[in-house]
């Protein structure tokens, strides 16, 4: 039996029993060049530019013959040659050695499964993924080999995928394809092929995490809006898990109307100002100028774009002193806005950056950056490219979902006066938001965010009346779907599920479409409040605390919604005294009389408990305690054995 070479992750000689022998690491990449070279050989003056290509010729020629000594004095010590060294050449013997890649330069057998499975035996690593080299020309070969190892699988996939007919054999596929996708994640037939297999297995979750995985793998610590292509699949496992069916018609209309806009004389690039960071704390002078200088960073890094046209550094410095920035703003007709804030406590300091849509004053998306200053340099243009990755991401997603609102400007004056109502927790701005929503369908049928504006109508006034009345739920649940299948691009539609399920009591499904709303809009603040609702009913305060907490910290002045759910995520995890403290901080706490009765029953103070008693009869005369919790999915029956009890003893 020969000696084997592995290069497929660890670079290793294995002896006949299959033990690593110990070998000049140089003399084991030699080995793995020469095996992968169609001769078996090369001359002395490649191989010493391949291995020292950042020295003088001459040194990088005496470090092989050095390194060719101390190998040949190896082979003699194992009794085997597996190279021979002339005065200008090195020629590999290989009936003394085999190599692991070498299966992956035969010809294909036919049995494109077999060779499918062979192939995918081998793939658990990468050709020499753990060389770390700083030469170029190793690396390039390096990076060129795993390409054709690569390819050579996504070929072999390709030819399984047609007679892939069993569960064994679709199991196979998917193996394949999560090999290759994680490594080319914009592959997009790779990504068609996960979403075939995931929806064949209906596990969202599973893709999911597959995509977060490789979201980390790739961006390190730092967040970044999510993949398009992985949102895609995702996407396409819930709708047919879910039964969802997008609105043909509509959606190649809309296509249409993008590709017109997008190469139509008329269409105009959004303009971006980036404005100089500001101080929003104490003693973060010393951090300003590196803030500034990233911030600086990503305006140049986003002015190679052809998407976006960028206010160049000087006038963003002269906009951002400016006494009156929204007025100037305007004149210079920008569409987005970048605002950055220093903040942070004793010697941790952020970098809080919002992306603003100017013309509704819409923030599109949020996000922190470490300011540790003794990193920052390393750091900077690292934070800088993500930054302006996520920038970029986050602009043609608003420009895509802007085409809609644009494309019926008298749907989406409608939209915004329904919007405005549906601001305020009353009953009767409810059925006008409701009513305006209606008005602007009447215009554009398939205008998706009036359709999720209405299901969430639904939802509040079932809420808000507390009569338990599911056909309110069940018109809910039936506009969510409507938006999700007339608008793809929109996350309210999930959204908007999410809540319906939950209060229907379909728990699991909502925390779903939940997971699916936020990977679409990660930094989208009323969708990790309304996923911290759901996790409150699924009896996970603790995870919904911290969810409601993250909402609000991207959206700071608050509406009362979100103190709500925070303060009922309180009440589950025994924190009276703070759930009362986030129903001081709405603005009309009235909406929370009952949670507010049981809290101070639950600490002891009967007087407060029977005054929000008496406030709750008054808007609620006929409020029952047993025929509410009824009504209220909960997950765990301790959950409602704690509400009923503090309910009971405020005098309910």
């Amino acid at each position: 039996m020969a000696f084997r070479l592995l290069t497929l992750g660890e670079l290793r000689l294995l002896n006949p029993s299959s033990n690593a022998v110990p070998f000049p690491e140089k003399g084991l990449l030699i080995l793995a060049y020469l095996l992968t070279h169609p001769q078996r050989t090369q001359s002395r003056s490649a191989l010493s530019r391949l291995l020292w290509d950042k020295v003088e010729p001459a040194q990088a020629y005496t470090n092989l013959r050095k390194t060719l000594s101390r190998i040949e004095a190896r082979q003699q010590e194992l009794g085997h040659r597996f190279i021979e060294i002339t005065a200008s050449d090195i020629k590999l013997d290989d009936r003394t050695i085999e190599c692991d890649v070498v299966e992956l330069q035969r010809p294909a057998s036919g049995d494109a499964l077999g060779d499918l499975r062979a192939l995918v035996g081998l793939f658990c690593r990468l050709f020499l993924e753990d060389i770390e080299t700083t030469n170029d020309i190793l690396s390039a070969w390096i990076r060129q080999q795993q390409q054709q190892h690569l390819t050579r699988l996504r070929e072999s996939l390709m030819e399984a995928i047609p007679i892939a007919k069993s569960a064994p054999d679709i199991a196979l596929v998917k193996d394949a394809a999560l090999r290759i996708f994680q490594h080319n994640p914009d592959d997009k037939k790779i990504v068609a092929v996960l979403s075939g297999t995931y929806s064949t297995e209906g596990k969202v979750q599973n893709a999911r995490n597959i995509f977060d995985a490789q979201k980390q793998k790739l961006f390190g610590t730092l967040t970044l809006g999510p993949d398009i292509h992985a949102l895609n699949v995702v996407r396409k496992v819930f709708e047919k898990q879910s039964g969802i069916l997008s609105a043909p018609l509509y959606e190649d209309k809309h296509r249409s109307l993008a590709r017109a806009a997008d190469t139509g004389p008329g269409r105009t690039v959004p303009r971006l100002v980036l404005l100089p960071p500001v101080e929003s704390i104490a003693g973060g002078q010393p951090f300003l100028p590196f803030a500034d200088a990233l911030v600086e960073d990503v305006t140049i890094a986003l002015c190679s774009l052809t998407s976006v046209s960028v206010v160049a550094p000087y006038t963003a410095a002269q906009i951002g002193r400016h006494s009156d920035k929204a007025e100037t703003i305007a004149q210079h007709s920008i569409s987005y806005v970048l605002d950055a804030k220093l903040s942070g406590d004793g010697a941790q300091r952020y970098l809080f950056v919002q992306l603003i849509y100017f013309p509704n004053d819409e923030i599109i998306w949020a996000d922190r950056y470490d300011m540790d200053k003794d990193n920052l340099a390393a750091q900077r243009r690292q934070i800088a490219r993500r930054i302006s990755m996520a920038i970029t991401g986050q602009i043609e997603r608003n420009e895509l979902s802007r085409e809609c609102f644009e494309r019926s400007p008298t749907a989406y004056h409608h939209y915004l006066l329904g919007q405005r109502h549906l601001k305020n927790l009353g009953l009767p701005d409810i059925r006008r938001a409701r009513k305006e929503f209606r008005t602007a369908l009447r215009d554009s049928p398939y205008f998706s965010p009036a359709l999720s504006g209405i299901a969430r109508s639904y939802s509040r006034e079932w809420l808000i009346t507390a009569r338990g009345d599911t056909e309110l739920l069940e018109e809910a649940e039936k506009h969510a779907v409507r938006a999700i299948a007339a608008g793809q691009d929109m996350v309210g539609g999930y959204r908007e599920l999410g809540v319906a399920k939950m209060l229907l009591g379909g728990i699991d499904e909502s925390v779903e479409a939940l997971e699916l709303a936020e990977t679409l809009s990660p930094h989208y603040a009323d969708v990790a409040a309304d996923y911290a609702d759901t996790l409150v009913h699924a009896s996970e305060p603790r995870r919904a605390l911290e969810k409601i907490e993250k909402a609000i910290d991207l959206n700071p002045l608050s509406p009362d919604v979100y103190l709500w759910t925070a303060a009922g995520a309180s009440y589950c995890l025994g924190e009276y005294e703070q759930a009362l403290s986030y129903i001081n901080r709405m603005a009309d706490s009235g909406l929370a009389n009952r949670l507010s009765a049981a809290s101070w029953a639950m600490l002891g103070n009967q007087r407060r408990a029977k005054a929000f008693v008496r406030k709750t009869r008054e808007t609620n005369p006929d409020f029952n305690v047993d025929t509410w919790l009824a009504a209220v999915p909960i997950k765990e029956q301790w959950q409602k054995d704690h509400y009923r009890d503090g309910l009971r003893k405020a005098g309910f």
